[in-house]
């Protein structure tokens, strides 16, 4: 038998002919006809003495013998097409994503709950002290560019002291190491550019533009190629699943609530507090 169809023997009933066996299995005679058609498929010997059926076994084709009367069946009567899948892209919710970017844009889920608007200090100049050697004189020679050009800013202490935080994170991922070739006014507008470009206060919609807080340090053109360079090598990409999602600011990544000034800690506080109102609704 082959698939339920039994084959008669020469010679009991007449000419060879074929008839379907509908055989049954209880559901705990231990038999697993799933796993029987794993292969081929399965196939029942019957032993049949003077017309008297006195045994039958079911086991499966492969390597019975009768793989050729199996395949053979199964191309006249035609297999089922295999499943087509296909793979559907889910769309993270809004609100988890503005919770995600607003967790990178802080520096983790703890500070992002803790966020506060309150002023950055004032800060005192930049502690070189731990820096290595051949970037100590940059980095002192910078801090007082960056002190020099505050005095024109009009938010001067919140962004000074942001500016002094990234200096001193530059410094340590070796960030000043490549850029030691530089004037240090130049490298101070790279610094004052990242802070910027971090806390949205320069562009569309914002109070300032880049020329008010680069004019001091001798330009007015944004050195966007290395601010964005050093953005990411302080906080890493935007984003970390590819396209930003289109709710958020268009802002640099510093992971770094310290570097963010109260004015747009308290707009992210405002997307922070909405999205999770959101998420438990």
């Amino acid at each position: 038998m082959v698939d339920g169809m039994i084959r008669e023997a020469d010679g009991l009933f007449g000419p060879e002919r074929w008839y379907v066996e509908h055989e049954t299995h209880d559901e705990d005679d231990g038999y697993d006809q799933q796993a029987a058609r794993g292969g081929l498929g399965e196939l029942t010997e019957i032993v049949v003495i003077d017309g008297h059926v006195v045994e039958s076994c079911r086991r499966p084709i492969s390597g019975s013998g009768y793989e050729c009367a199996a395949l053979e069946l199964d191309h006249l009567r035609g297999r089922a097409p295999a499943p087509i899948v296909q793979r559907v892209e889910v769309r993270v919710p809004p609100h988890e994503a503005m919770l995600d970017w607003l967790t990178r844009v802080v520096g983790g889920e703890r500070p992002l709950a803790e966020l506060d608007a309150q002023p950055l200090p004032a800060s005192s100049p930049v502690d070189v002290g731990g820096f290595p050697d051949q970037e100590r004189e940059l980095a002192q020679a910078v801090d007082e560019q960056l002190a020099r050009a505050s005095a024109g800013w009009l938010v001067t202490d919140e962004v000074l002291t942001a500016c002094r935080r990234l200096l001193t994170a530059a410094a340590t991922a070796g960030t000043l190491r490549l850029w030691r070739d530089l004037e240090p006014a130049k490298v101070a507008a790279v610094v004052v550019h990242c802070i910027v470009k971090a806390n949205g206060l320069a562009g569309a919609g914002a109070p300032f533009t880049v020329a008010h807080w680069l004019r001091d340090l001798g330009t007015t053109q944004a050195p966007s190629s290395r601010s964005a360079t050093l953005a990411t090598t302080i906080g890493g990409s935007r984003w970390a699943h590819g396209q930003t999602p289109t709710e958020v600011p268009d802002v640099y990544v510093l992971g770094d609530a310290g570097m963010l000034v109260s004015r747009f800690r308290r707009e992210l506080m405002d997307y922070r507090d909405l999205a999770v109102r959101i998420r438990e609704e």
